[in-house]
């Protein structure tokens, strides 16, 4: 019971009521509107029990770890709030030097990840502003973390439903109910904050550069949910972007009606895409510190690759070979790593119960991209991707994602955490393929019958003649 306060047996009940009750009310309101709401309710109460579960899981399982840590830093941090507000402040909003350091005492506690790792400092200042609130309680304040992460994960889940009204349960699965993101995307761990990042990102491009709508809100989430991002996993940003710009650029292409219009008007749209992106990307590269160059990332592969090989992870590694810090090399490397990071580790890799539930997910997931494979045909899967914007957004999402998270882990137990974000958009690719193959079908079917019905009717009209 180390981790478990006296507060925990009355903040968890009280606050899976509170959701509860908001969640109906909130399900009741919209749910005439949008029949998507149907699942509100369920994907929170999931979302919280994933929480749950990760902090049980660490907490009588693990008996610490990650999660354990940045709660228990966020308590510092607390401390450091009720001592001195300012010195509390300056670290909060990202002054993390060495300087701040000396605020903390023996009195307030010294964080483990203030100077060891400043991307991972960034969780314990977020999740500080729920420490108190929930009276240092673990599970309540996990609670709270899932249910404030949810709300990027819902957004993205409507905005794929506003464009593919029938592709509702299929979203649903795909964003919602993927039992790994669930777990690994809903505690106080660096995965949940860059996954709802994420989804907030893509929500923000949607409205941003698809609707163009409330302007003033979504640039707002678009900065907070890149600083996010940027600050913790600066990798993530760099593999949303050329799927983002694509979305985009694709979409304005897709509705010029006119074929000759479209062709005069693609090379102006890609040039000013590609250099409005290496404008922003030029800007934000200070920030993105190893992720800001080529050639810091290659080098950055290798050093990451070779570090997570080594003796002290336990022998739970994989190894996709060796590789220069080349544009070549790394490419060289890229079917093993895509498919490592989609899809393992696999059966075979299984050493431990974890590890065996990651595997019958990916074993499923990957099933399912064979039967869509297979059932629609490798040239027409392709060109039904890069018909569909949104779809194509989501592949090339997860194919950069994967590829990255593939050539620089060599850890599985890393590895089932670090590619829950590419899973949800492969899903989603997935069935957009899918759907669109089925709706030339119906059109194809409503074609023919009409065709029929017309050949019936001239016949009639023959024979009464």
């Amino acid at each position: 019971m180390k981790y478990v306060n006296p507060w925990d047996f009355i903040l968890v009940p009280m606050f899976i009521g509170l959701i509860y009750s908001i969640a109906k009310r909130k399900q009741a309101s919209e749910i005439e509107d949008n029949d998507a709401y149907r699942y509100y309710v369920r994907a929170i109460m999931y979302k919280i029990f994933g929480g749950i579960t990760l902090a049980a899981v660490y907490a009588f399982y693990y008996g610490g770890g990650d999660t354990i840590n940045y709660w228990s830093d966020a308590g510092i941090l607390s401390n450091l709030m009720l001592r001195e507000p300012a010195c509390y402040l300056d670290i909060l909003f990202g002054d993390t030097g060495v300087e701040n350091y000396f605020c903390f005492d023996n009195d307030t506690g010294r964080p483990e990840y203030y100077l060891k790792d400043k991307q991972s400092f960034t969780i314990p200042r977020v999740v500080s502003l729920f420490y108190l609130i929930t009276f240092k309680a673990f599970f309540g304040c996990t609670i709270l973390v899932a249910w404030v992460a949810f709300g990027g994960v819902w957004k993205m889940y409507l905005v794929f439903c506003e464009e593919y009204p029938r592709l509702k349960r299929e979203f649903a699965i795909s964003i919602l109910f993927v039992p790994s993101v669930l777990f690994w995307g809903s505690g106080i761990l660096k995965d949940t904050f860059t996954f709802t990042a994420a989804c907030w990102m893509t929500y923000s491009i949607y409205n941003i550069f698809i609707k163009q709508r409330d302007f003033k809100w979504n640039i707002l989430y678009l900065i907070i949910s890149s600083w996010i991002i940027i600050s913790i996993k600066p990798y993530i940003f760099v593999a949303l972007l050329p799927g983002g710009f694509l979305w985009a650029f694709s979409n304005r292409i897709k509705e010029i009606g006119n074929p000759m219009l479209k062709v005069l008007a693609a090379p102006l749209i890609l040039m000013v895409g590609v250099i409005g992106v290496s404008f922003f990307f030029a800007q934000a590269a200070s920030s993105l510190g190893d992720y800001g160059s080529v050639d810091t990332m290659l080098k950055k592969a290798v050093v990451t690759q070779d570090d997570l090989k080594r003796a002290y992870y336990g022998g739970n590694t994989f190894d996709i070979g060796a590789f220069e810090p080349t544009i070549p090399g790394i490419l060289s490397k890229a079917p093993i790593a895509i498919f490592s990071g989609m899809f393992r580790p696999t059966l075979l890799d299984t050493r431990n119960f974890v590890m065996l539930l990651s595997a019958v997910e990916n074993t499923v997931v990957m099933l399912f991209f064979l039967y869509v494979l297979i059932t629609i045909g490798p040239i027409r899967y392709i060109s039904g991707i890069f018909a569909e914007p949104m779809a194509m957004f989501g592949f090339v999402f997860a194919l950069f994602f994967s590829f990255a998270v593939g050539l620089t882990t060599a850890n599985f137990g890393s590895l089932v955490r670090y590619k829950i974000p590419a899973i949800p958009f492969f899903l989603i690719s997935l069935y957009i393929a899918r759907d669109r193959k089925l709706r030339l079908e119906e059109e194809l079917d409503e074609t023919d019958t009409a065709f029929f019905d017309v050949q019936e009717e001239d016949d009639s009209r023959k024979a009464n003649h």
